[in-house]
């Protein structure tokens, strides 16, 4: 026979449905059983912890049959204190009975309550009200990927708009330097032509001259 923890470990990798103690239902991907919490990946990528000492029931669809891949981006810990102490001074949410929520910075874990730090007000939580947890510096690498991605495509028009602009500079710089040649070989035959010009004039005038002393 096989208690509630080793029955939850068969589900690891399947999407899950979780109902606690209080009602509320909710459901994710199962990344890990540990001896007294659940790691869950939720559809927001978020990495939740949730005591199984709040959970009333869990259920999964018999009709999936293939687990899914499981990031692993997670906190690891035997127990879920071991994951509260690993996000000391970190910023996270944690639900509790009744529908309430508390954001802030967890600044202390003590045996049998937390502490936490919301601006100038600190909140004292006992655990047995921690229905989960969410450690706001954790995600699954989905996100990651995405920012890089967006990163990478800035880079990528960044260096695209850079060569645009050195290839515009190019083509002017060669513009330039075509429109100075084209205006010296424009002045050399101007000059050319001047000379040209001036020739018949000169062999005229000397011409005339040999006809005169000729005639003489």
């Amino acid at each position: 026979m096989s208690n509630f923890n080793d029955s939850l470990k068969g589900l690891t990798g399947y999407q899950i449905n979780i109902i606690l103690n209080d009602g509320t239902k909710l459901s994710g991907l199962l990344a890990e059983v540990s001896t007294d919490y659940l790691t869950v990946y939720s559809s927001e990528n978020e990495t939740l912890y949730y005591p199984i000492t709040q959970i009333q029931a869990v259920t999964k669809n018999s009709k999936d049959v293939e687990t899914l891949p499981i990031i692993d981006d997670h906190l690891k810990g035997e127990k879920i204190s071991d994951v509260l102490s690993q996000s000391i001074l970190s910023w996270v949410t944690i639900n509790g009975s009744g529908k309430a929520s508390y954001s802030g910075i967890l600044s202390a874990v003590e045996e049998d309550h937390l502490v936490l730090t919301q601006g100038k007000d600190r909140v004292y939580l006992k655990h047995a009200s921690v229905l989960n947890i969410y450690d706001g510096t954790k995600k699954t690498t989905s996100d990651n990927q995405d920012s890089s991605s967006s990163k990478d495509d800035s880079s990528q028009k960044q260096d695209s708009s850079k060569n645009q602009e050195s290839s515009n500079k190019s083509d002017s710089s060669q513009k330039s330097s075509q429109q100075s040649s084209k205006n010296q070989s424009s002045t050399k035959s101007s000059t050319k032509n001047t000379k040209k010009k001036r020739q018949p004039a000169f062999y005229y005038d000397e011409l005339e001259g040999a006809k005169s002393s000729s005639a003489k």
